[in-house]
This record gives C-alpha cells, structure tokens and sequence, in this order.
C-alpha cells in the first residue's frame, strides 16, 4: 500500500512532467512572434530542454543526497515557479532585443532559447532524482522506485504536452498558459512545504 509521502511525491513527478513538456511546446509560441517556427526553432527547444534535464538530474541527485526532504524540494518548485511566471512579462521585449542584435539566425534562436527555458527546465529536472529519494525505502527497491518515478514523469510529460497542443493553445493564449502552468509548481511547493511542516509537527 503506498504511503501519503509517495502519492505525493508521485503525484508531484506527474505533474513537473506536465509542466515541462507543457512550456516545451508552448515556448514554440514564445519564439514565433521573432523567430517563426522553423526547424532551427525546435532543434533548439529540443536541445536546450534535453541540456537542462541532463544537468538537472546529475544536480537533484547531488541535492537529493545532501537534504533529502520535501522543504528543499519545495523550494526547487518553487525557483522554477518563479522563473516561469517571469517569461509572460519579459519574452516579448528579451525576443525583440536579442532578434535586433543582428546575430547569426540559428544562435539567435539558441540564445534565447538558453535565456528563457534552461533555468526552469534545470529546476523541473531536478525534481526526479527527489521523488526516487523520498520513495525509496530499500536499497533492494531503488531499481524498481526509480523506474516508477520515471514512467510516472513519463506520463505526465505526455499529458502536458497533449493538454496544451490539443487544447490550450485553442483556448487560451500564449500568457494565460505559461502562468498556469507556473501556477502549478507554485501549488506543488506549497503543498510541500505543507506535508513537510506536518510531518515536523510530529516528531
């Protein structure tokens, strides 16, 4: 029987997931207005969200090792939460800078792309190594722990990106979802935050 702290840890794997897929597809939206929607747009995203789930994993584990507990996994949700809510205020006068600054059009894309969404994506990708951290109970059980937080990330990278590009995006515009989707990490911390504060009320 799963224990409250895993459904949570689980449920918060599901939907970092969502959300990182989720600004995947809709940073194409953000680049647009710019940089079209060209090839060099989405090897670029590509490149740029694979970059920060590398660096992202190897600095959660570092991290989940240290102070594994859901307070500093709150306040990792929380700094990605924040670096989002940001984009909607700062894309479109950013994009226009750096689309002015005559450089080479495929760094240009790679730039930007670097300046918008490696810092959250980083942050998002840390949250992996954290929930295999909190789940595991056995060393004989690592195995099968991370790869139940994997598939469960899995499914939500699949359901973000399928909620914002079969329905968001016809929805609502480009603003409305990128704050939703940091809307949702910031729920996530506090939640965190929460469960972590009860669990010190009892000991």
């Amino acid at each position: 029987m799963a224990r409250p702290l895993d459904i949570l840890v689980y449920g918060v794997a599901f939907l970092s997931g969502g959300v990182l897929l989720g600004l995947e597809i809709v940073a194409s939206r953000i680049l647009a207005p710019y940089f079209g929607n060209s090839v060099y747009v989405w090897g670029s995203l590509i490149s740029v969200f694979l970059l920060a789930l590398s660096i992202g994993y190897w600095l959660g584990g570092v991290l989940a090792d240290r102070r594994p507990s859901l307070g500093t996994l709150a306040l990792v949700l929380i700094t990605a939460a924040v670096f989002i809510l940001v984009l909607p205020l700062v894309y479109l006068p950013v994009g226009r800078f750096v689309s002015e600054l005559n450089l080479e059009f495929r760094f240009s894309v790679l730039l930007i792309s670097v300046l918008f969404f490696l810092v959250p994506s980083v942050l998002m990708g840390m949250v992996s190594p954290f929930a295999i951290k909190l789940s595991a109970t056995a060393l004989e059980e690592i195995g099968r722990t991370s790869g139940r937080v994997y598939a469960i990330s899995t499914l939500g990278s699949i359901s973000g990106a399928l909620a914002v590009s079969f329905f968001l995006i016809e929805w609502f515009g480009t603003r409305v979802i990128v704050v939703v989707l940091g809307l949702v990490l910031l729920a996530l911390s506090l939640i965190c935050m929460s469960y972590d504060k009860k669990c010190a009320n009892y000991i």
